[in-house]
């Protein structure tokens, strides 16, 4: 899973130490993941029902899936605190289930720190796209999502920015407003969608991307951080008919979306330290708006991602 580094201008776990949290969440997700394989393989078999008489390991892990499964909200009726959630009965979805566990862990992580709390957006529970880069990409992609940046006296929005290992990654995604259309770019300002045997004109959308670019390489220079940029217009429903490309720049369409992305999830490389570097000076200049808890809990220890 990508990690959710910063969402929109919310307070982020990780602005409190970006050394910490990427490793964290790596070896955390790792060790649940195999717990709740081991669960599921125990329900299959009939040895786990969640009765109290079964041996210690499975009497604990009712509470345990309890805490890690549902937001710090739902688990405040103490009642409820032995209550199992129904695992999928199929192989092939335990692994769905627990990425869409995680995410709602990522949400929290990304809009709160032990001791303050931003005003979320409940509707990025639902996007789709957040989910896409979250889920499908590996631990190692550190995921600025939708941020606000400030320099200087300005407010800069950006769409997606992802950090690998290797690279930072400026995404602008054509899916969002288009599926099953033909993009021909006319010059440095307009191009052209065919839709529908339709035609309209548009803003060329590598502006956006050299506007992103612009932004994390002026935070790059201030800080003399040398990590490479590139920018990636994501059109994988749809087809872009092009003689060349930007600078830096790649298009990837439903020709070569396929290898791209199998190239994406086979990345093997480990979290570089130019890479935390880069995040860290990046997250420095990201817009944080958050109020103080009145009484804080530690959202950790009730989902089961505990600090180490």
């Amino acid at each position: 899973m990508g990690q959710l580094v910063k969402l929109q201008d919310y307070i982020s776990r990780y602005e409190t130490d970006i050394y910490k949290y990427p490793g964290q969440f790596i070896r955390l997700k790792k060790d649940q993941y195999e717990r709740l394989v081991a669960r599921w393989e125990q329900e299959q078999q009939g040895v786990f029902t969640g009765e109290p008489d079964l041996e210690n390991h499975a009497e604990k892990e009712p509470s345990f899936f309890k805490r890690f499964f549902q937001r710090k909200e739902e688990v405040d009726d103490p009642e409820d605190e032995d209550e199992v959630m129904a695992l999928p009965e199929r192989e092939e979805d335990v692994k769905q289930f627990f990425l869409d566990q995680v995410f709602d862990t990522q949400l929290i992580w990304a809009s709160s720190t032990l001791q303050e709390v931003s005003y979320f957006d409940k509707g990025y529970e639902r996007d789709p796209w957040l989910k896409y880069f979250l889920q499908r990409f590996p631990d190692t992609y550190l995921v600025f999502y939708q941020p606000s940046f400030k320099l200087k006296n300005a407010t800069l929005d950006a769409e997606v920015i992802m950090l690998t290992p290797t690279e930072v990654m400026c995404v602008s995604i054509l899916d969002r407003d288009y599926q099953d259309a033909v993009f021909y770019p006319s010059d440095d300002r307009k191009w052209t969608v065919m839709k529908d045997e339709q035609e309209k004109s548009i803003v060329n959308p590598v502006i956006k991307l050299k506007r992103m670019e612009k932004l994390v390489q002026s935070i790059f220079d201030y800080y003399e951080v040398d990590f490479p940029i590139k920018k990636y217009l994501l059109a994988q429903q749809n087809q872009i008919v092009h003689q060349s490309l930007p600078f830096q720049t790649e298009y990837i369409d439903q020709t070569n979306y396929p290898e791209w992305f199998h190239k994406q999830r086979e990345s093997k490389y480990p979290i570089k330290a130019q890479q935390l570097k880069a995040c860290e000076k990046m997250l420095e200049h990201t817009l944080r708006h958050y109020v103080k808890r009145p009484v804080w809990l530690d959202d950790e220890r009730r989902i089961g991602f505990e600090e180490s």
